[in-house]
């Protein structure tokens, strides 16, 4: 097994940097961009603009990505020799940056719509994350993964090929490779193992609810991602004939109980991707408490980042829209 007792002392560190739900309770009150971004300011999140340059949302926000892009390389570099241990967390960033990056080209949105919450990572910095912001189609996209030798690039650039483009099924062949990638590189380490199998689990329980709702006539083998501890491939089976995704949150609800995939798909006034994180975070913070040798605290730490940079979003871009500071504090679940 190996020694992580050093990065683990320093996430530690890192981690006493993490907003607290009061700190971003606050940041919702901020009366402008201009007030938001002092506040970020001085919590030493963002650096003051140029004398006479007033703060702006878009600078804001790629000054808190800058800011977890950061913390992840620093986490690289303690680690040192045992990086590649840690893969599944930067291969997960990966994934959904991809993810989100394919579902907007389809959509046509904005580069800076695309590229909203994304961390940047070793393998995709944010030179090269903008650049796939900007591409015109998925084809553009799998094209510059296969120039840079990405792992997720020949899954995006086959679906790209076929006639008719299937984001569900571009989705899924994501996850594949991620799982297939981070159960070699998540070792002996059982809170990495436990972090890979829950993402895993969360991917095939958005595919249950996928098939769920719409019946498609599809090959659940084709759609199951093995490598989860909570769902298996008869549960997609039985999603193409269930009447709806309250049929199979009901023949789900004893097995899931007491796991991330429980609070995924109850939620309610959270989406079910919140909720599912928010979860998983508690759980790791527990695992993190009972295996404080294990990798659970950086997995820990890592889950934290994502929730506070998801909030920080929020936040810009509900200040910078006026949206009234008691609604932005009750979407993120802060309000006092």
């Amino acid at each position: 097994m190996t020694d992580w007792g050093d990065v683990i002392t320093r996430t530690r560190g890192l981690a006493s940097h993490l907003l607290r739900d009061e700190q971003v309770r606050a940041l919702c009150d901020a009366q402008g961009i201009g007030a938001l971004g002092a506040q970020l300011s001085t919590l030493g999140i963002v650096h003051a603009p140029a004398t006479g340059v007033p703060y702006d949302a878009a600078s804001l926000e790629e000054n808190v990505r800058r800011r977890a892009a950061a913390r992840l390389r620093v986490l690289a570099s303690w680690a040192g020799e045992r990086v590649e241990q840690l893969a599944p967390l930067l291969d997960d960033e990966d994934r959904r940056s991809v993810r989100t990056l394919v579902r907007g080209a389809v959509a046509g949105a904005t580069p800076e719509s695309r590229l909203a919450g994304l961390i940047p990572t070793t393998s995709l910095p944010l030179r090269a994350l903008q650049q796939l912001a900007t591409a015109g189609d998925v084809a553009t996209v799998g094209a510059h993964l296969l120039t840079w030798h990405h792992p997720f690039a020949t899954a995006v650039a086959e679906e790209a090929q076929r006639q008719h483009l299937d984001l569900f099924r571009l989705e899924v062949a994501l996850t594949r490779v991620f799982a297939t990638r981070a159960q070699i590189t998540a070792g002996g380490d059982a809170a990495m193992r436990r972090f890979v199998e829950r993402m895993i689990d969360i991917e095939n329980l958005w595919s249950v609810l996928i098939l769920a709702d719409q019946h498609a006539d599809l090959d659940p083998a084709h759609v199951f991602v093995p490598g989860g501890t909570v769902l298996c491939v008869d549960d997609l089976a039985a999603a193409q004939t269930a009447g709806s995704r309250f049929d199979m949150a009901e023949r789900l609800g004893a097995r899931v109980a007491h796991t991330p995939l429980a609070a995924a798909l109850n939620a309610t006034s959270r989406s079910a991707e919140d909720a599912a994180l928010r979860a998983l975070e508690q759980e790791f913070r527990a695992l993190a408490r009972t295996a404080p040798l294990s990798l659970a605290p950086v997995v820990h730490f890592v889950l934290r980042q994502r929730i506070e940079l998801q909030a920080l979003m929020r936040v810009t871009w509900s200040v910078a829209m006026h949206v009234p500071p008691a609604v932005i504090a009750g979407a993120l679940g802060v309000a006092a």
